[in-house]
Order: structure tokens, then C-alpha cells, then sequence
């Protein structure tokens, strides 16, 4: 009976070991892909967080058109800004071409229009603001005011609508979401 409870304890303690072991590993994972993968921009009065491993940048790789129900469901870019003054700060959401991309990839001729690119942008407790591309004045998907001390998370979603294209042609996009005050990119402001 002794020789059991020695048994029992010593594998109770193994258990517990590579449990702690199981939990530490997984942290320390989560974290260090957590880390990699927001992407922060930061000026005097507004932090801009990337959750995804682009960062800022939007692809569309192909034309296949969809509705809305299943663009609404696409690949989601989401981000976050916070206010670090205590004063409210105006801002812009743009999406602008990535230049530098369409250069990497040689595919400055291959651009889908902006013509048949719809995109959605979601804030939570309300409904999604639908647009086309093509529609936006100077490329401003949004302008808002957000309180002192104040954050606000965005989802972006951007898919391609009908059109007379050939489908799943060579062409596709390359953008880079900015968050812009007083006309300066958070992204290149002096940090």
C-alpha cells in the first residue's frame, strides 16, 4: 500500500511538471507570435496598432467577384488607434496604392481598377459602412474625432464586384491602409 501512494505521488508530481512545462511553452508561443505580428506606428498624440502580419499593406491577388454577404465575410485587416493626449484628435482611414509593392512585383500595368473594388469597414456596436474605391475623395475611407485617452478598433474587408474582366486574371491590387492627422501618415510621422 505504501509503495502505491509513493507511485501516486511521483507520477501526480511528473504530471504537474509538464503540465507548468505545457502552459509556460504555450505562452511564451503565443506572445512571441503576438509580438511579431501587430505592427505600431506612433506620433505625439495617436498610437495605431496593425493586428496582422502585413501590417498596413492590402492585397488582392485575383478577380473574383462576390456579393456583398461573402465580401463581408473576406480576409479582415484590423487595427486599432488610441489617443494619447487627453484632448480629442481628428483623424483620417485611407487606403492609398503601395507603390513600392507594385514595384517589387512588376506589376504596375496589372492594377485592378478601382472601379470594381468594394470595401467595408466595421467598428463594433455598428453596421458596416459599405463603399466603392473608385467613389472615395481622396482615397479617405473615413474621417472621425476620438476623445482624450479614447480607442477605437476597425475590421477592413476588400473584395472585387461584377464586372466585364476576364475572371482570375493576371491583375490584382496592392494598397497600404494610412491613419492620417492634420494630412501627416501616422506611419511616417516623427516618432
Amino acid at each position: 500500500m505504501q509503495a502505491y501512494q509513493k507511485h501516486l505521488i511521483k507520477s501526480g508530481m511528473i504530471i504537474a511538471l509538464i503540465l507548468g512545462f505545457a502552459l509556460l511553452a504555450t505562452h511564451y508561443i503565443y506572445y512571441k507570435f503576438k509580438d511579431t505580428r501587430d505592427q505600431v506606428s506612433t506620433s505625439p498624440s495617436l498610437k495605431v496598432t496593425f493586428h496582422e502580419k502585413d501590417g498596413d499593406q492590402v492585397t488582392l491577388r485575383q478577380i473574383a467577384p462576390v456579393t456583398d454577404s461573402v465580401g463581408l465575410s473576406s480576409r479582415a485587416y484590423t487595427f486599432t488607434i488610441e489617443n494619447n493626449l487627453e484632448t480629442p484628435v481628428n483623424y483620417s482611414i485611407k487606403i492609398v496604392k503601395d507603390k513600392d509593392k507594385m514595384i517589387e512585383d512588376e506589376c504596375g500595368e496589372y492594377q485592378i481598377p478601382y472601379s470594381i473594388i468594394k470595401g467595408a469597414i466595421h467598428k463594433k456596436e455598428e453596421e458596416n459602412h459599405i463603399f466603392m474605391l473608385s467613389d472615395l475623395k481622396d482615397n479617405t475611407i473615413l474621417s472621425r474625432t476620438l476623445k482624450g485617452k479614447g480607442s477605437v478598433s476597425y475590421t477592413l474587408r476588400f473584395w472585387t464586384t461584377s464586372n466585364s474582366l476576364t475572371l482570375n486574371s493576371d491583375m490584382h491590387f496592392h494598397g497600404r491602409l494610412q491613419v492620417v492627422e492634420n494630412g501627416v501618415d501616422i506611419a511616417t510621422a516623427i516618432q
